[in-house]
C-alpha cells in the first residue's frame, strides 16, 4: 500500500494539482508598522533621547514630530525639498494648572452704596422698592 502524505504542500514529488499551495519555506511578506500619522499630516514617533531624536532619519519635505515624554520635550525634525535636514525645533512641555480665583471680597459702604443705586433706579423706572 503506497504512504500517501496528507499534506501534498509538504511533499514536493507530488506534482499537479498539488503544486498550486504555498510552500512552507516562501517568506511572507510582513508589513512595517508604520509611524502614527495625527490630524495635521505629521508623523508622531517616540523616542527615548536626544541621540534618538538626532539619528532618526527624515524624509524630504517631510516633517516628523518626535516625543519623548521621559525628557519631557518634543521636537520638529524636518528637511527641505532637496533633502537637506533643517535645524530641529526643541519644545518643552509645560502643565497649565488651572487659576484658583479667590473670592472678591466687597466691604459693607460698597454694598450699601450699591444698594442705595439700585433702589434709585427702581424708584425711577416705577419698580419696588424692595418694601412691602
Amino acid at each position: 500500500m503506497p504512504a500517501y502524505n496528507t499534506y501534498p504542500q509538504l511533499n514536493p514529488q507530488i506534482t499537479a494539482p498539488y503544486n498550486t499551495y504555498p510552500q512552507l519555506n516562501q517568506q511572507m511578506a510582513v508589513p512595517l508598522q508604520q509611524p502614527q500619522q495625527n490630524q495635521s499630516g505629521l508623523m508622531t514617533i517616540m523616542v527615548g533621547s536626544e541621540e534618538e531624536m538626532m539619528n532618526y532619519p527624515v524624509a524630504a519635505g517631510v516633517t516628523v514630530l518626535l516625543i519623548s515624554f521621559n525628557l519631557g520635550k518634543f521636537w520638529l525634525k524636518s528637511t527641505s525639498t532637496n533633502g537637506v535636514p533643517q535645524q530641529p525645533r526643541i519644545f518643552t512641555f509645560d502643565e497649565k494648572t488651572a487659576v484658583q480665583q479667590t473670592p472678591q471680597t466687597v466691604t459693607r459702604e460698597e454694598f450699601e452704596s450699591l444698594n442705595s443705586k439700585i433702589d434709585k433706579l427702581l424708584a425711577e423706572l416705577g419698580g419696588s422698592d424692595g418694601k412691602q
